[in-house]
């Protein structure tokens, strides 16, 4: 039900129409033009906005009618002949169209935006967002200067005709505006959204996969709240009189589009904690108004902040600028310096005269990644360790070639390990390099020392033997690696420090289950001719093992023994100190009693009728200590003691002083 002092304004409903009718059109040919996700993903919601603008738009012009209608009943009942006019016949069409519409035209538009949402959301991720993430190291953006001009010309528009009709809808309070409003701001972010992956797109073009992957997460979210809104209004109770809820409007994008929205809701909620009109307040009332301008100049000074480096004392810098490509830039000295904001220009930061590592082979596991059951015990050679152990066996990397020393005699597998250590001169002098004249003039001098490295090293065991590598020669294979891999890369600024040749062993596999660089495995059940099952490690480390295993055992039962020794020699003495304690004692207790009896010969000697009798009363006076006596005497002077010892109660509580009437006074 609509009142007729309600605005209305169906112009306004019409040009939002119109804008997105047009951002739709154009958004579709940038789409298809640049091939970007975001720009799709972004699309997908156009689309559902234009459906948005569509039904608004009619819902505002069947109003409009009922409007009008209702306009035209008021002037006529108030005429004479009111009564008359309206006993027969059917009255009031377009509150009925209108009413219609509410209950099943909004329904039905509600489950085309979920139909198109979930559409659009399966279209955008499968036939898109899937193979760009397949190939998104060489994901590219076709396009770039036509699709930053036309984000951030779409964006404008939208932000400008957003801004316009979601203040004209807040302050006259015209609700059937407001949907359309909101999707046409939230557009307007969105679009401003993209132009900013645009301008990083530049650099790094991975971007636009990753936020068009986060709005498809957010059009899923929508969809949801769609599907919820529908069921929600199908259940809840139809009062007569009470606004319906429109089902075309989304309450999330209204939050993102104007998030001061939220400022309203916490503002109720502090009014009624703290009991007054804490949402009246200034700092309130700032922070309402200006917040996005706030954040919106934190970004902006983050932004900025981009345009000022500091190189290290230790460190080294040079621009990466695409418009300077063709030059060589000089290197930036430590200190600041200046250079055009993120994305537009960067710098990478060298650090001379300091010792890197890397590993030819297999890298090995650091102490925090050792298996607790491997960290207090010596490695061997039949349990494989190391990073990306698995995926090198398969790829080859993991193992290299080693002459026997014996031509009749093919190459042996080994697992290697050998760290090189070196470190980037700072400056070069005469025929020496540095880091500028030296390590800077190549595109991947990491990738490249790794490489030099690599084969030099391999050469290296390829010419010497399974013994002499493991036994005798690890200490010359040192150097002259050393000196090998400093020869070849003189050129590049770069010093070798250290070259290790200490964890070699034989692969644990066996020689039929490794693979080749470029072959591949043999079929199940066909073995390789002349090659033995037993794995190559073992071959080496059975014998050892077992010769350590059994000294093992031997030291394990000789601890054993001795500490049976000890149980035994300890359990003798403790039985001997037992006895020993218990014959001094009966020895004490003996000689005490004699000492009793000694001590008391004298006086029974000397009182044989007198002693017994005392030492009965000293020992009964003892006794009766604590317990009830009554003691009655008669004339002749007999005295008779009785005794209670039964103890009902607690002694304390039978002698209680009964006040006198003395003490009252």
């Amino acid at each position: 039900m609509v009142k007729i002092t309600d605005k209305i304004e169906v112009r306004g409903g019409a040009i939002n129409w119109i804008i997105m009718a047009g951002c739709t059109l154009g958004y579709g040919v940038l789409s298809l033009v640049t091939g970007s996700i975001t720009a799709f993903a972004i699309w997908a919601f156009m689309g559902v906005a234009f459906v948005v603008a569509t039904i608004s738009l009619l819902h505002m012009y069947l109003k409009k009618r009922e409007q009008l209608e209702a306009r035209e009943l008021e002037e006529i009942q108030a005429g004479a002949t009111a009564e008359a006019l309206f006993e027969e016949g059917q009255v009031l069409p377009a509150k009925r169209s209108s009413d219609q519409f509410e209950t099943y035209g909004i329904a039905c538009a509600a489950v085309i935006m979920f139909v198109l949402q979930v559409s659009s959301l399966l279209y955008v991720f499968i036939v898109r967002f899937i193979p760009a993430k397949a190939t998104i190291d060489s994901w590219m953006v076709e396009g770039k200067y036509v699709a930053l001009f036309g984000a951030v010309l779409i964006g404008l528009i939208m932000f400008l005709r957003g801004q316009f009709a979601s203040k004209l809808a807040r302050i006259e309070k015209q609700r059937f505006l407001q949907p359309a409003s909101d999707y046409i701001l939230f557009l307007a972010y969105l679009n401003f959204t993209w132009a900013a992956v645009i301008a990083v797109s530049f650099k790094n073009a991975k971007v636009d996969v990753y936020v068009g992957g986060i709005l498809l997460l957010l059009l899923a979210f929508i969809a949801v709240e769609n599907a919820l809104s529908v069921v929600l209004e199908w259940f809840r109770p139809k009062v007569a009189g009470r606004q319906k809820r429109l089902l075309y409007q989304s309450r999330m994008i209204g939050l993102v589009a104007k998030p001061e929205n939220l400022f309203t809701s916490v503002g109720h909620v502090l009014d009624y904690q703290f009991g007054f009109k804490v949402s009246q307040t200034s700092g309130y009332q700032f922070l309402r108004e200006r917040l996005g301008v706030v954040v919106g100049l934190q970004i902006i000074v983050l932004w900025l902040s981009t345009t000022i480096v500091v190189i290290e004392p230790s460190e080294r810098g040079r621009f990466l600028d695409g418009a300077r490509s063709g030059k060589q830039p000089a290197l930036l000295e430590p200190g600041f310096h200046l250079k055009l904001p993120w994305p537009f220009a960067s710098v990478k930061v060298f650090n001379p005269d300091q010792v890197h590592t890397f590993h030819v082979g297999l890298e090995p596991l650091g102490e925090d990644e050792i298996p607790p059951q491997f960290k207090d015990r010596p490695g061997l050679w039949l349990e494989p360790s190391g990073k990306d152990y698995e995926s090198k066996k398969k790829t080859g990397e993991l193992f290299f070639l080693v002459g026997s020393g014996d031509e009749t005699v093919e190459a042996n597998l080994m697992v290697a390990s050998v760290p090189v250590q070196y470190r980037i001169r700072s400056a070069g002098e005469g025929e020496v390099k540095g880091l500028e004249d030296g390590w800077l003039l190549y595109s991947d001098p990491e990738q490249l020392l790794k490489n030099i490295a690599t084969r030099e090293v391999m050469n290296y065991f390829l010419n010497h033997n399974f013994e002499d590598l493991l036994i005798k020669g690890r200490k010359n294979a040192q150097q002259v690696l050393k000196e090998n891999i400093q020869q070849k890369v003189n050129n590049m600024g770069v010093e070798i420090l250290f070259v290790g040749v200490a964890n070699l062993r034989p692969p644990a596999e066996s020689p039929e289950n490794v693979i080749e660089r470029g072959s591949e495995p043999a079929p199940p059940g066909e073995e390789a001719q002349g090659l033995s099952p037993m794995p190559v490690a073992a071959a080496f480390e059975k014998p050892i093992a077992d010769g350590l295993f059994s000294q093992l055992d031997g030291f394990e039962a000789g601890q054993e023994k001795i500490r049976l020794d000890a149980e035994r020699t300890n359990e003798v003495d403790l039985i001997r100190y037992d006895a020993k304690v218990t014959s001094d004692l009966l020895r004490m207790e003996a000689k005490a009693r004699s000492q009793r009896q000694t001590g008391s010969q004298k006086p029974f000697n000397e009182a044989s009728n007198v002693y017994p009798l005392w030492l009965y009363l000293t020992t009964f006076e003892r006794a009766v200590e604590h317990a009830r006596k009554f003691v009655i005497a008669s004339q002749n002077h007999d005295v008779e003691v009785d005794l209670d010892l039964h103890e009902a109660i607690r002694r304390g509580m039978t002698d209680i002083r009964v006040p006198s009437a003395n003490d009252k006074k």
